[in-house]
């Protein structure tokens, strides 16, 4: 009898279990449909756009070689701006899109003084940079016009730097200058904003390491300066037509 009961019992959870599962199974798939469709799917696909780079940066420590004095390193901080142009993709069926940016940023003023007892030597240097880079950003897709994304940067930086050598005493000057390329990495987050079928903007703040900069071997008198790491705090601002 107990047996029986137990059975029946058993039965009865099996059926309850079945219905429920079939009760929620409409409920879920609709759910996942919505999840689907909470994304505008228009979005994929290519874009192109043009950027503003506006940033806070400053080189590592300085070193230097050939000096008759102590250096004094007058300014390795500075305010930079720069274009840029972006090519990218918006992928349908994974939150990610991925970018190629090509930009160019002036410029940097590097000021060191060797303070040698004869007289004291001024370089003031000027640092533009190239850059090729690719993002890759995680969005966070949503129904809305705003998209939210972090992200990182990888690619090729060419620290070009222009040199103005002064013996401050004779005002001789020579004026040299010097490449040096580098691998460029760094972070990003920021939000998208959809405002037109097939415009959109988003602003961006990215941290960007790019590289060394290098004065070379300065011909005539044999100095080096050079900081290993040129860091700049960018704030991008983008807009963007998709095809």
């Amino acid at each position: 009898m107990r047996m029986r009961i137990a059975s029946l019992c058993l039965a009865l959870v099996g059926a309850g279990l079945a219905a429920i599962s079939v009760g929620l199974a409409p409920s879920a798939l609709a759910q996942d449909q919505d999840r689907a469709q909470s994304w505008d799917v228009s979005r994929a696909g290519p874009y192109f756009g043009i950027r503003a780079i506006g940033s806070i940066a400053n080189l590592d420590d300085t070193d230097t070689t050939g000096f008759a004095g102590p250096a004094l390193v007058e300014n390795d901080s500075d305010e930079v701006a720069g274009p840029a142009f972006v090519g990218g993709w918006v992928f349908h069926n994974f939150p990610l899109r991925a970018e190629i940016e090509a930009g160019y940023r002036v410029r940097f003023d590097y000021d060191v003084r060797d303070l040698a007892p004869a007289s004291t030597v001024d370089y003031e240097m000027d640092v533009a940079t190239l850059q090729v880079l690719v993002n890759l950003i995680l969005e966070w897709r949503n129904a809305s016009s705003f998209t939210p994304f972090v992200g990182g940067t990888v690619g090729w930086a060419r620290n070009s730097m222009d040199i103005q050598r002064t013996v401050l005493a004779t005002q001789a000057q020579v004026t040299p200058d010097n490449n040096q390329d580098n691998i460029a990495w760094g972070g990003l987050a920021g939000v998208n904003w959809r405002f037109a079928d097939n415009w959109s903007t988003d602003l961006i703040y990215r941290y960007i390491n790019l590289g060394a900069v290098e004065s070379g071997v300065i011909a005539g008198s044999g100095e080096t300066i050079e900081s290993d790491a040129y860091h700049s705090h960018d704030v991008l601002l983008s807009v963007y037509y998709h095809f």
